[in-house]
């Protein structure tokens, strides 16, 4: 599967993300905790978010096919942005011939003239079939941004149409940004309910724009499988956990978050950063999180997924 790493927050020195935990984001490539047997090697990809940068509603943005672990360009770039909003991807493929490994398939994705990003763990089933089916429901300002041949980016161009016809100015309001996620799931499954697609297909959706943080645990038709398809956790929920706190750092030579009564910073991934996983909370499954960050405060709403 792929790894997915948000971020929303007191800024943070992106290393402290990517590099020094000693489960860290570019670690999971090679040596994940979860889902071990396969490994996350067909490109990486980050949005960050930085109060001192230039026109900071828009994010950094770097995106590449290479492998994160030789890659001296993105350690270069950890060394150096400290964001307070953060998205970062691995992304991981079948090992099948036919899988496209390109530039343009790389999440987090991001249209041009939004601020908008997001990335996707999972796969839909046999997604040849509906794909076309989803274009009625893509605003026709986006549907000249899709490149890629993946369902991410058809789920993304759905996704942002919806949240821009419930709310076309900014700042989006949570029950909006909740509506059309649910929204888009709605649209996809009727796609799939026309075709007689019935195979699990799990969708883990992490969804920013630097003042917020959307994510989805979520698995269509879970339980149901191809006939002749061998055991395999393809089918399954995609892991997802949170942790926060104060701040996050190096505290009792561990990475963690530090506990006070302040809540100002939360971390949302696939998995832990950490071997030690006492601090954090596994997301239920059917559970959508929208969260923000007022007052300084990280403020979590939580709504189960029905369609």
């Amino acid at each position: 599967m792929c790894r997915m790493l948000s971020y929303l927050g007191e800024p943070i020195a992106a290393d402290e993300l990517l590099y020094k935990p000693d489960n860290s984001f570019v670690k999971q490539t090679y040596h994940p905790r979860y889902m071990s047997h396969l490994l996350n090697l067909a490109g990486f990809g980050i949005v960050a978010w930085e109060a001192a940068s230039h026109n900071p509603v828009l994010p950094h943005v770097y995106k590449t096919t290479n492998l994160p672990f030789y890659d001296g360009n993105l350690r270069n770039i950890a060394d150096k942005i400290n964001p307070h909003c953060f998205l970062a991807h691995i992304r991981g493929v079948s090992y099948d011939p036919h899988e496209t490994v390109s530039s343009q398939n790389v999440h987090p994705f991001i249209f041009p003239h939004t601020n908008i990003a997001l990335a996707h763990n999972g796969a839909l089933s046999e997604f040849e079939k509906i794909k076309f089916d989803l274009l009625d429901s893509v605003h026709p300002n986006f549907r000249q941004y899709i490149h890629g041949t993946t369902d991410s980016e058809w789920i993304y161009a759905v996704f942002i149409s919806q949240l821009l016809s419930l709310s076309p100015t900014e700042p989006h309001a949570t029950d909006h940004i909740m509506q059309a996620i649910l929204n888009t799931l709605s649209i996809i499954e009727r796609a799939r309910h026309k075709h007689a697609i019935h195979i699990a297909s799990p969708v883990n959706l992490f969804i920013t724009n630097g003042e917020f943080i959307a994510v989805t645990r979520f698995v269509f038709d879970f339980g149901w499988l191809p006939f002749d398809a061998p055991p395999s956790t393809h089918f399954a929920y995609h892991s997802l956990w949170y942790t926060y706190g104060e701040n996050y750092g190096l505290y009792d030579n561990q990475y963690q978050m530090r506990s006070s009564g302040k809540k100002s910073s939360i971390i949302i991934a696939s998995e832990p950063l950490t071997e030690d996983a006492t601090t954090w909370v596994e997301v239920p499954e059917y559970t959508l999180l929208v969260v923000r960050r007022e007052n300084a405060e990280i403020e979590i709403v939580s709504k189960d997924i029905v369609l």
